[in-house]
């Protein structure tokens, strides 16, 4: 075959090639290919994802990664179908603390009586004038002034205090005495004062471990400024109800009392300790922290201070300074609390007794709010001696409540440790990945502190023995609770009640007629119980 044709049979079977292909693309496609029916594409509507239980964050932040506390990885309390959070560095046992450096603080800024003193003191006779109508007391929200003026309200000594039945009491009216004794009989009330109160100049930072010398300077600046002979009147901004019940040996009476609007909201110093251990769980732990930072904006006023505190088997704070409430102070403690995870076991006391290295300035409550379990399995882990060895070591410095994460929390230790210094306690029992939802309503309880430090003192003739003997601070819109019991035929009982509003002492004096005031059966029952708390705080 010559060249040309060759060449002419090629160009055919090219040409015979491509018209096959073509043939089986077109012709016969549909045996070879799956035909798509587009008209049945949303033919099975689908919802739209929708998330549940969400609640806006205000001010939020870009969360970075930052390095939890040092603390055991070991986790072998923690619960079955909770995961353990990621390891983190690890500390030793035996390290006491650990401050969380990684988030620098900012530059600038940041359910009960004393004791009757050893003397008894004999009281001159007071005179009970005439009732008059009281200021009314508040029943709805308050809003809190940006300023406040501390310096103490006019006194108007023929005012009278009540308080409404709807505090669970039938309302009994009683004349608020006018004190019109001598020098010297004012003093037979009260222990000896000084009119001179010397400056106590705070640490601004937290103390590197527990100097019980620093503490005694602490509370010796409180009671520098209780102990003034020329304390502003307080009859006129409490009110004062009280009930009675009788048996065959002894008179029981309540005394309730509470603030009217007239006293002025004061700054405090609050810390938030949040359980970080295994038993608590990774979502209770989310839920919490999510709710540390709702009260960061909620429970704070103007003036107000700020720390945090995570613990497992040792603690670690979040800052070395008390943090102003302010926004770069709230985003580095979201940032902090971002990074919290649950692990390791649980020190309850080591971690309480921490707070005695918190700065306490004398003229701002100090409120430590402690969310946990309770369950106490590091350091000291028996109930009995938590109790005993920090309320002694506190004395009232620092007011503690208490927030049980679960039903099954250690109900002994966060009643009782609470109602013994100065604070309330809340146990939650719902779902776990809603343990904090409760958190913010008990910060609620002290969020406008009126008189801090209160102490009460019977006269002799009274012979009251009263509980609980350190009484919580008094807060605007709540009501502190005395119960107590005298021999029965003692027709009165008279007493002091003083506390600190700011700078600033208030003192009344205060003479109850058992005979004149309303009947409550259950008063017996009370007394016992409050006699039973006190005895495990010892």
């Amino acid at each position: 075959m010559t060249r040309e044709g060759r060449e002419n049979l090629l160009v055919a079977a090219i040409v015979f090639s491509v018209a096959a292909h073509v043939a089986l693309m077109f012709g016969i496609r549909a045996k070879v290919m799956t035909h798509v029916d587009r008209s049945s594409l949303h033919s099975h509507h689908r919802e739209a994802m929708r998330v549940s239980d969400y609640e806006a964050i205000e001010d939020p932040v870009r969360i970075e990664r930052i390095k939890d506390i040092m603390s055991a990885k070991d986790a072998p309390e923690a619960e079955a179908n909770e995961p353990v959070g990621p390891a983190t560095e690890q500390m030793p046992d035996s390290a006491e603390q650990h401050w969380g450096n990684d988030v620098p603080a900012p530059a600038a800024p940041e359910l009960s009586s004393v004791p009757a003193p050893a003397e008894k003191f004999d009281a001159s006779p007071l005179s009970l004038p005439e009732t008059t109508a009281p200021d009314p007391i508040p029943t709805a929200e308050f809003s809190v002034p940006q300023s406040r003026a501390l310096t103490a309200p006019e006194f108007d000594p023929g005012a009278a205090f009540a308080m409404p039945a709807a505090f669970g009491v039938p309302e009994a009216k009683i004349a608020v005495p006018t004190f019109t004794a001598s020098p010297a009989e004012r003093t037979s009330i009260v222990s000896a004062t000084k009119s001179v109160v010397p400056e106590f100049v705070p640490s601004q930072e937290v103390y590197d471990k527990v100097d019980e010398k620093i503490v005694e300077q602490e509370k010796e600046a409180v009671r520098e400024l209780m102990n003034v002979d020329d304390a502003a009147p307080l009859e006129k901004f409490v009110n004062l109800s009280a009930s009675k019940s009788e048996d065959a040996q002894w008179t029981y009476f309540r005394l309730m009392v509470t603030p009217r609007t007239s006293l002025p909201v004061v700054p405090k110093d609050v810390v938030v300790i949040i359980d970080a251990s295994g038993s608590i769980g990774s979502e209770r732990l989310a839920s919490c922290r999510h709710a540390a930072k709702q009260i960061l904006r909620s429970a704070f006023n103007t003036g107000d201070r700020f720390n945090l505190v995570a613990f497992r088997n040792n603690f670690s704070y979040a800052f070395r300074r008390w943090q102003e409430c302010d926004q770069a102070s709230f985003a580095a403690a979201d940032k902090w609390l971002a990074n919290l995870s649950a692990h390791g076991r649980t020190d309850v006391f080591g971690t309480i007794r921490s707070l005695l290295t918190l700065p306490r300035d004398p003229t701002r409550p100090l409120i430590a709010l402690v969310v946990t379990d309770g369950d106490a399995n590091s350091g000291v882990s028996d109930t009995a001696q938590i109790l005993s060895k920090f309320t002694d070591l506190n004395d009232g410095l620092v007011s503690v409540y208490m927030y049980g994460v679960k039903e099954s929390a250690n109900r002994e230790l966060i009643d009782v440790l609470t109602h013994g210094n100065r604070g309330e306690s809340f146990i939650y029992g719902g779902l776990r990945w809603k343990a904090g939802s409760g958190i913010e309503k008990l910060s609620d309880r002290f969020r406008d502190p009126v008189l801090s430090d209160i102490r009460i003192v019977f006269t002799a003739n009274s012979q009251a023995e009263a509980y609980p003997r350190l009484i919580k601070n008094l807060y605007r819109g709540d009501t502190v609770t005395i119960v107590g019991r005298v021999p029965k035929g003692c027709s009165e009982v008279a007493f002091s009640l003083k506390g600190l509003n700011g700078k600033n002492t208030y003192e009344a004096f205060f003479k109850v007629p058992l005979g004149k005031i309303a009947t409550d059966p259950a008063l017996a029952g009370a007394w016992a119980e409050e006699a039973a708390i006190d005895a495990k705080l010892k």
